[in-house]
């Protein structure tokens, strides 16, 4: 059987930031490396500019989606969403998929997902998972996402599938000398990520030797301030939004990765930090403990807890072994269960499945 040909959907297309972004351009690049492999169109259902830009390039996305769904182009439509309005969007567009006769796959991935459907009224939430229903197949990035569809809004067990996030995994990552601990945050600056919260941890720590790096963007500004307050600008450095090729370099040089969040689906920046090798700090969220084992894979804390954070950094900054074995341990998780390639086979395996289906003509 010939491998299908895929429209997907993300905001940004491959050139998205953030984890959804990063995700698409791994899922691309493993697509393009298969002989076999599916045939991805990529579609930005966003645009890479202002809010304000946003309906066009919407606009552009449902015209191209109709094109390629009523000429035959794609056998199966991928729609990767977060929440709030990108729910919205999403859900349009595979009504048009559906009445062009092409299954979509939904791909959730929004932190907050389950807070935006229980805040939504009673008849506004019926009409939004009666579309979630008719969609071919559900991903959720852990079980914890899956038991919220299934019994949270009560979707079909059998219609919702858990797929893991997957990372490249680097085969030989540097060695890490014994000098002055650097320590690294990849993502949104702001209270959702826990920034304050590392903020203030590392004011703390001012006393002991380190220097750290938060690279993302968000409440950069806000986030300056509070470093400036405490007198760190020399030792904590926010450089802002920072490409792929940076960001791994970023990773390469620290010894402690911290992602103190709230809320989560399933971070790549995380995955990418312990598949380098690092020791990892966060929090038990979303399907973060499908992946860290607190005192096995990393160190768990609880969101919007300075003193524990304070005291998981202080252990990890006094004992180079103990950062080491977890970063080990974390590394051989990602390669046994959390590769960009194991992820992909799962991924791949569903589009040659749902392709297949039947799926009847029905108006949005």
């Amino acid at each position: 059987m010939l491998s299908p040909t895929v429209a997907y959907i993300t905001p940004g297309g491959s050139d998205g930031r953030g984890g959804m972004g990063r995700f698409a351009r791994y899922v691309e690049r493993a697509a393009a490396e298969q002989p076999d492999g599916p045939r991805l169109v990529m579609l930005d259902s966003y645009g890479p500019g202002a809010f304000w830009a946003m309906p066009a390039w919407f606009a552009l996305a449902c015209l191209r989606l109709i094109g390629l769904c009523l000429f035959g182009r794609v056998d199966l439509v991928h729609l990767h969403t977060a929440m709030n309005g990108s729910v919205l969007r999403k859900l349009i567009l595979a009504a048009l998929a559906r009445w062009c006769g092409v299954p979509v796959v939904l791909h959730i991935h929004g932190s907050d997902f389950h807070l935006f459907a229980d805040a939504l009224p009673g008849w506004l939430r019926r009409i939004m998972v009666g579309q979630l229903a008719r969609c071919a197949r559900i991903v959720a990035l852990g079980a914890m996402w899956r038991e919220y569809l299934v019994e949270g809004l009560g979707l079909a067990p059998d219609l919702v599938t858990v797929i893991h996030n997957g990372v490249p995994f680097p085969e030989h990552p540097p060695e890490r000398s014994g000098g002055i601990c650097t320590i690294l945050s990849l993502g949104q600056l702001g209270p959702r990520k826990g920034t304050p919260e590392l903020i203030a941890a590392l004011g703390r720590l001012a006393d002991r030797p380190w220097r750290a790096v938060l690279a993302g963007d968000g409440e950069v500004e806000r986030s300056r301030d509070s470093v400036r307050r405490l007198g760190l600008e020399d030792r904590l450095l926010l450089p802002g939004w920072v490409g792929e090729a940076e960001a791994r370099r970023l990773l390469d040089e620290a010894d402690i990765f911290v992602l103190p969040s709230r809320t989560e689906g399933l971070p790549v920046a995380l995955l990418e930090a312990m598949a380098a090798g690092l020791a990892v700090v966060t929090t038990p969220v979303g399907a973060i403990p499908s992946v860290v084992e607190d005192g096995v894979t990393g160190l768990l804390v609880p969101p919007g807890s300075v003193d524990d954070l304070t005291a998981a950094l202080s252990g990890l900054l006094d004992d180079e072994g103990r950062r080491q074995g977890l970063g080990q341990a974390a590394r051989r998780l990602i390669y046994d269960s959390f590769t960009i390639n194991k992820t992909t086979q799962r991924l791949f395996g569903l589009y040659a499945e749902v392709s297949c289906r039947p799926v009847s003509r029905e108006l949005p």
